[in-house]
């Protein structure tokens, strides 16, 4: 039950980020109308050191809160202390180096752009760490509540600074308000007096070293492309690849950010029965690629038309870069879940191993194709870096699960076969269609696509299940909880004497209101 739940829990708190996510994306789109491809580079520029030094400093104290047998109130107050002293490090360290990092770039006005742009990561580090309570009872509701107030308002306070001086200090300022305004609320929703303290600061050292370390190899993956592209490539041009990058990145964000906290809590849970661990991280494993696998493909497959319509003709350079870096990144949800597990079973190592070894895959392989090819050199290092990363990530879950890499890949069968299915017919449509470049044509296209390729794709994955013998995974949920509504619609159409009215929250699946009663969601 505990595998079932948690993959209810997860596909709860993916359809509340996704708003959140939402939030992301409309204040993208807002800020790619308003302002240029130079800006959207400068800011990446500039968000380079700023991560790398986050990345460098990151503690993951919310994680180790959640570790602990129990968490008492001191346990609270050293984490906090601990947070305090990394900000002020990571400010103090951005603050001193920006001058240096702007001469290196050749860019004055990264200077104080960067020192601003610290207190992002700075402050984002200062949330209460009570939330870690509720983290560990699986309960994410207060953590929803203020993203999603933190992201309201600085999708308000970033839009309207676009609106009014068209300038890059917008997405510097929409970058900052959220963290802000996220962290102060989190104090007075959730009641917490900080003091500064460091007594247990023993029973967070073994936890954060492993995945410190693992953080910091995870940034260099990540940055290297920005740092060499950024000096290697016109601020414009850099500009294209950054925005495409992050609007790939959005839909993974929000669609399995949220399931990594409710997994690792699952998996803590039942890390000493193997079997039931096992069985845990197939069914999981599998939502992901059942879910992630058809967005990836769908995205490259509809990347012209999406562009046209998001970002507008102008950024119509940026199709190719959209197309392949939604490619590149189809690899990492094979092994994406190595994270959770190995925080959970106590093997941290495994995920910095996984990391080094991305990296030093991915270093050289990026430094020659960046010189060499450009752009196409970067997406083919990303893709074969992260082919070789999520075989190593296998490796690691078998030896931590006892799950063969082959029933690792065979349990995703069904939506490898669906997801090749919806891409035929998704390119099958658009080579017998043309439509004109306007974009209520664009938008046409955009829609016929979309919908076709998610009806090919659903009908393809339950007709695969079906031939499987409907094993328990993320269709027989789906299924159920269909059945399950159907079957209170019809007993609300029958009370109400024939006379339909809109479901209640009543009506709700009895799984689904067994757990929202248990997250108080």
């Amino acid at each position: 039950m505990l595998g079932h739940k948690t993959v209810l829990s997860g596909a709860l708190m993916v359809a509340a980020r996704l708003l959140s996510r939402i939030i992301d994306l409309c204040a993208l789109l807002i800020l790619a109308r308003l302002l240029t491809p130079v800006d959207f580079g400068l800011v990446a520029i500039a968000m380079t050191m700023v991560t790398l030094l986050e990345a460098a400093l990151e503690l993951p104290l919310s994680q180790a809160l959640v570790q602990l047998p129990y968490i008492e109130p001191h346990h609270f107050h050293t984490a906090f202390t601990i947070s305090l002293l990394r900000g002020l490090v990571l400010f103090a360290l951005c603050f001193s180096f920006a001058p240096a990092f702007a001469k290196w770039y050749g860019h004055t006005s990264l200077t104080p752009l960067v020192q601003a742009l610290s207190l992002a990561p700075a402050i984002r580090g200062l949330q209460n760490p009570r939330l870690a309570e509720y983290a560990k009872a699986l309960n994410f509701k207060y953590e929803f509540y203020l993203e999603l107030a933190g992201k309201s308002l600085a999708f308000l306070s970033g839009s309207i600074a676009a609106y009014l001086t068209h300038s890059y200090w917008s997405i510097a300022i929409c970058t900052i308000i959220s963290p802000v305004s996220t962290s102060l609320l989190g104090y007075i929703v959730i009641p917490y007096r900080p003091r500064l303290s460091l007594q247990d600061w023993r029973l967070f050292r073994d936890f954060l070293g492993w995945i410190s370390f693992s953080q910091i190899v995870s940034a260099l993956n990540f940055q290297s492309e920005q740092l060499l592209l950024g000096k290697l490539m016109p601020t414009k041009t850099f500009g294209l690849f950054t925005t495409a990058s992050n609007i790939t990145y959005i839909p993974i964000a929000a669609l399995f950010g949220p399931v990594l906290r409710p997994l690792l809590s699952a998996f803590t849970q039942v890390r000493g029965e193997k079997i039931r661990l096992s069985d845990i991280y197939q069914r999981a494993s599998s939502a992901v690629v059942t879910i992630g696998l058809p967005v990836l493909i769908g995205l490259a497959a509809i990347a012209q038309p999406l562009v046209w319509v998001l970002l507008g003709p102008q950024w119509a350079a940026a199709t190719p870069l959209f197309r392949w870096l939604s490619i590149s990144i189809i690899p990492y949800l094979f092994g994406m879940l190595l994270t959770p597990l190995g925080m959970a079973t106590g093997h941290s190592r495994e995920i910095a191993r996984r990391n080094s070894v991305q990296l030093f895959v991915k270093l050289p392989l990026l430094i020659i194709g960046v010189v060499q090819y450009g752009f196409a050199g970067v997406i083919a290092a990303r893709l074969i870096s992260e082919t070789v990363t999520a075989l190593f990530c296998m490796a690691s879950i078998r030896k931590l699960t006892g799950i063969s890499i082959a029933a690792q890949f065979l349990v995703n069968l069904r939506a490898i076969t669906s997801s090749l299915v919806m891409l035929t017919g998704i390119l099958f449509l658009d080579h017998i269609f043309h439509f004109s470049s306007i974009f209520s044509s664009q938008l046409l296209r955009l829609s016929l696509l979309v919908s076709a390729g998610s009806v090919a794709y659903i009908s393809c994955l339950a007709l695969c299940w079906y031939l499987a013998g409907c094993p328990p995974g993320l269709e027989d949920i789906a299924l159920r909880w269909l059945r399950r509504l159907f079957r209170q619609n019809q007993e609300s159409y029958v009370a109400t004497g024939g006379l339909r009215t809109v479901p209640n929250p009543a009506s709700a699946p009895a799984e689904l209101n067994s757990l929202a009663r248990q997250n108080d969601h």
